[in-house]
């Protein structure tokens, strides 16, 4: 997998995980609540399964890895909607097993 292959991703994941946080009531949520938000819609899920594609496919264990853990958070960061305020310790059921839980609040 090339490093262009993976920020290919990028551009297939922003809009959907932006639609996501807009659709978030809260002021705090986990990356994994804005991951299952995201996948919530039809496209969302759709834009999900390319971004994995891109990144190595099903088949791939690193593929997951790299849009939970890289990707997808760079995206959050980069959105200029949130910022990240920091790592979820003892809650496992904000542990998704893809990337280090994170709190995300509104910017």
């Amino acid at each position: 997998m090339s490093h262009d292959l993976t920020h290919a991703a990028d551009e297939v994941l922003e809009p959907h995980l932006i639609a996501a946080i807009e659709r978030l009531t809260s002021s705090r949520f986990s990356t994994k609540r804005i991951i299952e938000e995201m996948r919530s819609t039809p496209q969302g899920e759709a834009a999900y399964a390319d971004a994995v594609e891109l990144c190595g496919g099903e088949s791939d264990p690193m593929a997951k890895l790299i849009v939970h853990g890289q990707t997808i958070p760079e995206l959050l960061r980069r959105s200029g909607l949130l910022r990240f305020a920091g790592f979820i310790h003892g809650a496992p059921q904000e542990d998704d097993g893809l990337s280090v839980p994170s709190w995300w609040r509104r910017a």
